[in-house]
């Protein structure tokens, strides 16, 4: 091994014309423009065959004669680091905290490695750069390099070494932004159960980064794998630095849109997967259009729920943005006692500092208040809610059943488009779902009765074929008691009544 790296280190400065050399130490570089060659003093005449090849072995840049060292510096640069290639088993293992290491030729192929360099005879790794101009600082030293390559304008080529760093960190850094965009705008998630390169599938950020790199040339070579290892632009830490660029732009957009208007607020809980009390606050404005807009300003997490801390939480969000409760002209929340409360709730308070800042309870959702105050009182609208909740649940519990509810269902359209009592036609005759209640939305309870009545064929037919077919006597009964109580005229003529009634009050539910 030893001596096929000597015979590299004899041929190593060959390639190095010596009149080359001696003229690039010439004071005036513009002397070169005109291929003339100035004799150099004696002093500066330096025999490069004397020079070493392997790094561990070179007599320090500072121990030569100030006169050569430009010479010796430029030399080595024009033929490059030492890097020799060996046999990935000829490289010595050394014990590294308890682990057996060798050095990898594949290190000299990285694009950033172009200073790497090795030592055969120390089995150790060198900077060339650090070698040729050591005692200079980084922006003299990078003036060094480019004079001693022979480059005029110094300015030129600095810009020209870090332009490609530059356009492939914007490159990376915009892809990433782009995913980071296409996720929020979908509300989907960012990360994976596991993000390891190993992994099928690491979440939604990388996947789709790695598609938009196959499918787009013009960042193909500049991300994932292509970029330096602690360059990538793909760690949780950037995603959520730029979903946090990504939220100021937006609240800077809402208050260029506000224009310094008045404005309405509107506040809710709004709990998060990991059950974090939060508080979600809502501006309602009319913009430059004249049109009433509703905009999501933020998300808070407050540790107490009370009035007074609710108000505080409200104010240092408005101050972050240059915000004041003087401008507030309403104020809109739900019927908890901390906010409606008369004499303490949040409205009471916030009234104090704003006197036009009216509270108005929500009409719809006083409208569901009552709905549900009056509904309760009926027995027999309490039975119908939940017979319709068990036989949902027996439906939907099993997968073979679900099967056979469809089937139903698509058997009963087709032959009710064959009798004509049907027509086709673009989104007509969809197949429908078993929409479960909100007890908290009674509009929910329009579209359960509702679909219930427009399936209610096919839930018999599944309801007939569990007492047929049901293993279980528990099963069988309760399916029985389920088939005989939809027959029964009582339960059809509350179906009809209460789709009636909740059809009355289901278009100001959904708006």
């Amino acid at each position: 091994m030893a001596s096929s790296s000597q015979r590299s280190v004899k041929n190593y400065f060959t390639k190095v014309p010596k009149s080359s050399v001696a003229s690039s130490s010439q004071p005036n570089q513009e002397a070169n423009a005109n291929h003339s060659e100035v004799p150099l003093p004696s002093s500066q005449v330096f025999d490069l065959s004397t020079l070493n090849y392997d790094p561990g072995e070179r007599t320090p840049i500072l121990d030569y004669h100030p006169n050569h060292r430009d010479v010796i510096r430029r030399a080595y640069l024009i033929n490059g680091p030492c890097q020799p290639r060996l046999l990935q088993h000829e490289y010595p293992q050394t014990n590294i905290s308890g682990s057996m290491r060798r050095f990898n030729s594949e290190w000299f192929d990285d694009v950033y490695h172009d200073w790497l360099e090795y030592s055969v005879s120390k089995d150790a790794v060198y900077c060339l750069y650090c070698y040729l101009f050591k005692g200079y600082n980084t922006n003299k030293g990078g003036v060094k390099y480019f004079q001693l390559l022979g480059l005029r304008s110094i300015h030129f080529a600095l810009e020209m070494q870090f332009s490609q760093f530059k356009h492939a960190y914007l490159v990376r850094l915009s892809a990433s932004v782009d995913v980071v965009r296409l996720l929020i705008t979908q509300g989907l998630a960012f990360r994976g159960h596991d993000e390891s390169k190993s992994s099928l599938s690491r979440g939604n950020f990388h996947q789709i980064l790695s598609w938009y790199a196959k499918k787009c040339d013009n960042i193909r070579d500049y991300v994932l794998e292509h970029a330096p290892q602690n360059d990538q632009m793909t760690s949780p830490m950037i995603q959520k630095d730029i979903v946090s660029a990504c939220k100021i732009e937006t609240i800077k957009a809402i208050l260029e849109e506000l224009n310094g208007d008045y404005f309405s607020l509107l506040v809710d809980e709004s709990f998060d997967v990991s059950r974090k009390e939060q508080m979600a606050i809502v501006l309602r404005y009319i913009d430059r259009n004249g049109s009433v807009m509703e905009r999501l300003l933020d998300i808070v997490h407050v540790q107490d729920t009370s009035a007074l801390s609710l108000k505080r939480a409200i104010v240092n969000l408005l101050a972050q943005h240059s915000l004041s409760l003087s401008y507030v002209r309403g104020q809109c929340y739900d019927g908890a006692s901390n906010m409606q409360g008369e004499i303490n709730g949040l409205k009471m308070l916030i009234r104090q500092e704003s006197r036009s800042a009216h509270s108005i309870h929500c009409f719809a959702h006083q409208l569901q208040l009552t709905l549900v105050a009056v509904s309760k009182k009926s027995i027999e609208v309490g039975k119908l809610v939940v017979l319709v909740s068990n036989i949902l649940n027996v439906l939907g519990s099993s997968f073979k059943r679900m099967d056979e509810f469809r089937d139903s269902q698509k058997e009963r359209i087709q032959e009710a488009l064959d009798l004509g009592e049907l027509t086709t036609g673009s989104g007509l005759n969809q197949e429908l779902g078993l929409s479960r209640a909100c007890d908290t939305r009674w509009g929910s309870h329009f579209k359960s009765f509702n679909n219930f009545i427009l399936m209610f064929g096919s839930i018999l037919n599944v309801l007939e074929s569990l007492v047929l077919d049901a293993r279980l006597l528990d099963e069988r009964a309760k399916a029985m008691g389920y088939l005989e109580a939809c027959r029964t005229y009582e339960v059809a003529f509350m179906l009809h009544l209460m789709s009636d009634v909740l059809a009355i009050t289901n278009e100001l539910n959904k708006c």
